[in-house]
């Protein structure tokens, strides 16, 4: 027997996933201009994803988390860009 994993499931973890990679770079780097680009950079990967995994709503759920993480990313580097 076959089992195979559904397009929503993966987009949901590859959004959630980036959005972990993403917020982790965001406070280890030093870079203001590679925080921002790498934030905008995940809301557009989080956005595509949660087109994908908006079938179930536990995959939806993962995706949106995602999205949040990469917000919150793209959030620390204009706060350090406008106030550093």
């Amino acid at each position: 027997m076959q089992h195979t994993i559904s397009t929503p499931k993966i987009a949901g973890f590859i959004s959630l996933i980036i959005g972990i990679v993403t917020a982790a770079f965001a406070f280890i780097s030093d870079s203001t201009e590679a925080k921002i680009l790498m934030g905008a950079a995940s809301i557009f990967a989080s956005l595509v994803s949660i087109v994908f995994a908006r079938k179930t709503t536990e995959n939806l759920q993962m995706a949106v988390a995602g999205l949040f993480l990469s917000l919150v990313a793209c959030v620390v580097g204009l706060w350090q860009y406008y106030n550093l």
